[in-house]
């Protein structure tokens, strides 16, 4: 069996290991894929943000609600919009350059 993708992000995963070639809630596998990159930076700025506090330095209200909001387009499982949230990782990497390059 092909491995498309592997989704585990709901309590709808098949049989509770995960969905491999489409997800019991309809999401494809570009979503799924989409959702993941989206965390993955989310964790990155997150890093980032924990550093510059950590230094002594000011991180803006914006960078938090950022991460905010991509916490919850992933969390809660609902968005499967993938211009929507290739958008937020747009906008997230553009944060990241501009918080580090500001450091």
């Amino acid at each position: 069996m092909e491995t498309k993708m592997f989704c585990y992000q709901c309590q709808e995963t098949s049989r509770g290991t995960g969905c491999t070639l489409i997800g019991i809630c309809g999401k494809k596998p570009e979503v799924a894929a989409a959702q993941d990159l989206l965390i993955y930076v989310t964790k990155k700025i997150a890093a980032v943000a924990t550093r510059l506090r950590a230094e002594g330095k000011k991180v803006g209200r914006e960078t938090n609600h950022l991460i905010t909001e991509n916490l919850f387009t992933t969390i809660t499982n609902a968005n499967f919009d993938e211009d929507v949230i290739r958008a937020r990782v747009a906008s997230t990497l553009k944060k990241k350059r501009k918080s580090c390059s500001a450091s």
